[in-house]
């Protein structure tokens, strides 16, 4: 049974199945999350891969015990979500665990957490600036500029059609189980 599937389509379709039964819903889930496991895989590695220029030049400059792209990888996470308008997979990566991880906070408090989202290129700059930790914190003017890599969305994206046929038995496999229940 071949059919295209819509995010307004699934997200109808769960909240059905979830009407019938919570047992159904969560196999679905935990299918959908195991299918989910080989782009957070790729997006690990393209993050592991992205360029780095150390700019720990300086002698005796504190330096974070876990690298940028290493608290990314580790901060990467796949959630189901449901709300109004979708259900659905999401792969993240997890701002507060990346803020724990990184240990970079410091004095640049809660903006630690969009330092993924600059690397990525979402907040729509090609180029940013950060600082140097125990060098120039206070004066953003001398920061280094560095170029955004995007890394988390075309890693996704290349295992977009896997992703859409383990949707498709994820919800053929429901469909059994509904009408298992109705023969009952």
């Amino acid at each position: 049974m071949s059919r295209e599937v819509e995010s307004q389509d699934f997200r109808n379709f769960y909240i059905a199945t979830r009407n019938i039964d919570k047992k159904i819903v969560a196999n679905m889930r935990k299918e959908l999350k195991k299918a989910a496991q080989p782009a957070v895989e790729e997006v690990k590695r393209t993050v592991l891969a992205t360029p780095s220029e150390a700019h720990h030049h300086l002698e005796g400059a504190p330096r974070p015990k876990v690298g940028l792209r290493a608290s990314i990888a580790a901060s990467i996470k796949v959630a189901f979500k449901t709300s109004k308008k979708m259900a659905g997979v999401s792969i993240k990566v997890d701002s507060k665990k990346f803020a724990q991880i990184s240990e970079a906070g410091g004095r640049t408090g809660k903006k630690v957490g969009k330092l993924p989202r600059y690397l990525e290129g979402a907040m729509r700059k090609t180029v940013w600036k950060h600082p140097v930790f125990g060098q120039n914190m206070d004066k953003p003017e001398t920061w280094p500029k560095q170029k955004s890599h995007p890394f988390l969305r075309k890693s996704v994206m290349k295992h977009k059609p896997e992703f859409v046929d383990a949707l498709k038995i994820a919800m053929d496999n429901a469909m059994k189980e509904i009408e298992k229940k109705k023969l009952k």
